[in-house]
């Protein structure tokens, strides 16, 4: 039954992470450094919600392993 039901909230949770994609899915360039001789560092234009989304993920991810 505890698989069951943690089955259930790991499918609602990629469903509420595919409709925040969904609805945030214009593409934003994310610079992720000033100019500096004519150079950008940049990442490719990627979707708002999957940007959201990772740096969830990448959030939660870094806290679990650096949790004392």
């Amino acid at each position: 039954m505890k698989f069951f039901i943690y089955f259930v909230l790991f499918v609602a949770l990629l469903l509420v992470f595919g409709y925040l994609v969904y609805l945030n899915r214009s593409p934003v360039e994310f610079v992720l450094t000033p100019e500096f001789n004519s150079i950008y560092y940049r990442i490719p234009p990627t979707p708002l919600g999957l940007l959201v989304v990772g740096s969830f993920i990448l959030g939660f991810g870094l806290g679990y392993i650096f949790k004392k």
